[in-house]
């Protein structure tokens, strides 16, 4: 079962909508970063880094990784003695074989070469930090029907030791595409997902907005927090993500929504056939161990499985991640302490000097208002592991209360759509605190 909404240009904006100057996409960063090791019939992978790179206006740059082969000299001693000069012949060679192989495929100036020793994927994602890169291009093995081993191995491995998103490219690349089917669960790294994979979309391009419902949920009276039923509450996230890219779409760029309900990976793979999507994005869920062992089931899934070409993104930094969650979902929640000085600098951005209340649930005090006031800031202090809560006059300088809070366990932060109400909650010591702005 698929449901779908057309944003055509007529609602969807482009930057000549926008007010001054347009904000630029997030995604776009430094290089595309092209990873190859000078090898193979298929130059689809230099093609579209190639493509992007023109298509962006960013330096195309590619990288290249030897094994370590220590070579030593051993002398009547029997100790042995490293020769550099042995590692500087490797890398001549192979920056000049990887300069020959893109040349037969590319046009223009050879671009800079940077070839590392180690471990494949582990170099590569040093590159790509290291440049800032705005994305790995690598090569995908030509799609088995039945093999899900084979096609974006590379890319899996690659996104397990970066934080840069990759793209995977099967033989026979040869053009930006012009439909691109993006897999959203409306998490942090879907949505940079769909940042980036604007970057790719051809001009008068179509960017599908597809999300999966399990079988098992489809008939489940479940309820958000404002009481609606599943699909009402996704076509309202739905709205907020296309607010959210709105600011990035070039407006020959038509933005749909698709609602499928089947198993994640096969959902995803049957909505990209049912609109003849040229590219799959997906989110990765990211760093931690787990995750960082199978990269996100459903997304290296997709990239073993997807005949068509596939980017992966991982998620933001965690306080970008924060606010995302906040501006698409209406809430989030971290209990990461290092996410804590930008979360929290963003809310008193969004609501300095607004009027707010401040009130304290402890256990054994019970709920006690601890005052009001127009907000001067509310921020983390991580020497102290302090939250400092500010209030005061918004036209002045001084300070009439300030509440501080120590050993903090979590923060959530939840925004009333339609009054942009927003409260904050620190949670500590079996207690909680709610900064409640526009009460």
């Amino acid at each position: 079962m698929s449901t779908t909404v057309q944003d055509g240009p007529p609602t969807g904006v482009g930057p000549s909508t926008q007010p001054g100057t347009p904000p630029a996409n997030p995604s776009l960063r430094g290089p595309i970063l092209l990873a190859t090791d000078g090898t193979g019939k298929s130059g689809a992978a230099v093609v579209a880094a190639q493509l992007l790179a023109r298509h962006l206006n960013v330096p195309l740059e590619v990288v290249s990784v030897l094994p370590l082969q220590l070579r030593y000299g051993v002398p009547l001693s029997g100790t042995p003695i490293y020769l550099p000069e042995v590692d500087d012949l490797r890398r001549e060679a192979q920056t000049a074989a990887v300069l020959e192989y893109v040349a037969n495929f590319a046009e223009g100036e050879g671009p800079p070469v940077h070839v590392r020793f180690g471990g494949i994927a582990d170099e590569i994602g040093a590159v790509a930090q290291e440049r800032n890169a705005t994305l790995v291009v690598v090569g995908a093995a030509a799609h088995q029907r039945g093999n899900r081993i084979i096609g974006g191995e590379r890319a899996v491995h690659i996104l397990r030791a970066s934080s840069v998103p990759a793209l995977s490219v099967p033989p026979g690349f040869a053009a930006l595409p012009r439909r691109v089917v993006v897999a959203v669960d409306f998490s942090p790294a879907s949505v940079r997902a769909a940042q980036t994979a604007l970057l790719l979309l051809a001009p008068g391009g179509t960017l599908t907005l597809l999300h999966v419902i399990s079988p098992l949920l489809a008939d489940a009276p479940l309820r958000d927090v404002e009481g609606r039923d599943p699909a009402d509450a996704v076509q309202s996230m739905f709205g907020r993500l296309r607010d959210e890219l709105r600011a990035y779409v070039a407006q020959d760029v038509t933005i749909e929504t698709l609602i499928r309900t089947d198993d994640d990976v096969d959902g995803i793979l049957a909505g990209a056939a049912a609109v003849d999507a040229d590219l799959i994005a997906v989110g990765t869920h990211g760093p931690r161990l787990l995750e960082r062992i199978l990269v996100g089931s459903v997304a290296s899934s997709v990239l073993h499985a997807a005949p068509q070409t596939v980017l992966a993104a991982p998620p933001p930094s965690a306080a970008d991640a924060i606010a995302l969650w906040l501006r698409i979902t209406g809430t989030a929640t971290s209990d990461a302490p290092r996410a804590w000085a930008g979360a929290l600098d963003e809310f008193t951005r969004r609501n300095k000097g607004r009027r707010v209340a401040v009130e304290v649930d402890d256990p054994e005090l019970g709920a006690q208002m601890v005052g009001r006031g127009a907000l001067v800031g509310v921020t983390y202090d991580p020497h102290d592991e302090r939250v400092e809560i500010m209030l005061g006059d918004a036209k002045s300088t001084r300070r009439h209360l300030m509440h501080s809070i120590a050993s903090v366990e979590s923060i959530a932060m939840t925004t009333e759509n339609r009054t942009g109400n927003e409260a904050l909650e620190l949670r500590h010591g079996g207690g909680h605190t709610l900064v409640m702005a526009g009460a």
